[in-house]
């Protein structure tokens, strides 16, 4: 039988794979120093740190892993950590390098014959076309993806490919589509027990309930998504339902609410120095302010929205709020 001291990584590894990331985290950060420079912890701990919303340090990590890996050989350590260090890069708001890294890990993986990866690649290049404003190009990626989880039977990446799908949907005012979408990622998270992806999934069902009009159970659900969100460290999914219950709030004409939900999703978007999660939620923040009346407060959040889509490279979007400040201002 295999000891700690054989495997100094194991208890992070089987963690990692189970989600538990501040458990892996926690046990990475006790290793020696001479393990702590190993590809593979450097990898683990670029894996644990994103999911933990750490995404500098996870992308500084994940790249001395690639380089790692490189210098061994190692094409599969390569292309694992070539695709964790894009989605450092994607966390942060550099697009076109996001891109870049995961169309180098997608050929990796063709090189590789690794399905589950060019499936993941695929996924995660609809998420840069849909933050470009590519909404054709997302959901052609995300066909892709689902495609490729599918064959080598992974109903997670299924699940993720449905709520990203479910996304472009709802910006398409396509809500019965997009509904369904969120409905097939939640009974897969039911399945398959994931916290994390379960609260993804509640919290895209609870925005279409209440653009639907079913005010209240849209706020039951976003409540369910910020309840299991938070005590997993899911950082963004927090956010997300918290900006979401500020429209539902808003459509409900629960002004108080709405206040205050989307100025909690603001702080903790600023907390957290994720360029896409601050420009959203200030752009809805915005909003809510242009229907109270408050051209003071709704032509900032604007101006700050369109900061950060030009920061990520989404410049059809930064131009949209531009405009919109513009107009606000002009009365």
């Amino acid at each position: 039988m295999t000891s700690a001291l054989d495997d100094p990584l194991r208890v992070a590894r089987r963690a990692v794979q189970a989600g538990e990331f501040r458990v892996a985290w926690d046990a990475l950060a006790g290793q020696p120093s001479e393990t702590k420079v190993s590809a593979e912890w450097l990898l683990l701990a670029a894996m644990a740190r994103w999911r933990l919303g750490e995404f500098l340090p996870s992308r500084s990590a994940a790249l001395q892993a690639r380089d790692a890996y490189r210098e061994l050989g190692d094409l599969d350590g390569e292309m694992r950590a070539e695709n964790v260090a894009a989605a450092g890069a994607f966390a942060l708001g550099d697009l076109g390098e996001a891109g870049r890294g995961f169309s180098r890990a997608h050929g990796l993986a063709e090189r590789l014959h690794d399905e589950l990866m060019k499936a993941r690649c695929a996924n995660n290049l609809g998420n840069v076309a849909y933050y470009l404003g590519g909404n054709d190009d997302a959901l052609a990626y995300y066909r892709i993806a689902a495609v490729g989880f599918e064959r080598v039977g992974l109903l997670f990446g299924v699940a993720e490919t449905w709520i990203n799908t479910g996304i472009v949907e709802r910006d398409l005012e396509r809500l019965e589509e997009s509904r369904e979408s969120a409905t097939r990622a939640l009974e897969i998270a039911e399945r398959l027990g994931s916290a994390r992806l379960r609260a993804q999934a509640l919290a895209m069902s609870g925005e279409v309930a209440g653009l639907l009009g079913d005010v209240r159970l849209g706020r039951s659900l976003l409540d369910r998504a910020l309840g299991i969100a938070r005590p997993e460290e899911d950082h963004l999914t927090e956010i997300e339902a918290l900006r979401l219950r500020t429209n539902v709030e808003r459509k409900a004409g629960d002004y108080v609410e709405a206040a205050r939900h989307g100025e909690e999703a603001l702080t903790a978007a600023e907390r957290l120095g994720h360029p896409w999660a601050l420009a959203e939620t200030a752009r809805d923040l915005g909003e809510l302010f242009v229907e109270l009346g408050d051209r003071d407060r709704s032509a900032p959040l604007f101006d700050r929205a369109a900061l950060s889509y030009e920061n990520l490279g989404a410049t059809g979007r930064a131009e949209r709020m531009r405009e919109r400040a513009a107009a606000i201002r002009a009365g």
